[in-house]
């Protein structure tokens, strides 16, 4: 049960967790390891931005 947590936890904080939105059966990681396979060139993340719906910067 706690692991289900967990693994719930990073599926919705971490970004290589996360579904990817374009096609929600694949996982960020996914996404990025058949980009690499693809272009045969090394491809990291250096940074992200985190859009919210109805937040504000107050």
């Amino acid at each position: 049960m706690v692991e289900g947590r967990i693994n719930k936890f990073y599926q919705e904080s971490c970004l290589m967790e996360q579904t990817y939105i374009k096609d929600p059966d694949k996982k960020v990681s996914d996404l990025l390891t058949e980009t690499v396979s693809m272009l045969g060139e090394n491809i990291t993340v250096k940074r992200f931005i985190r859009f919210s719906i109805g937040e504000s910067n107050n």
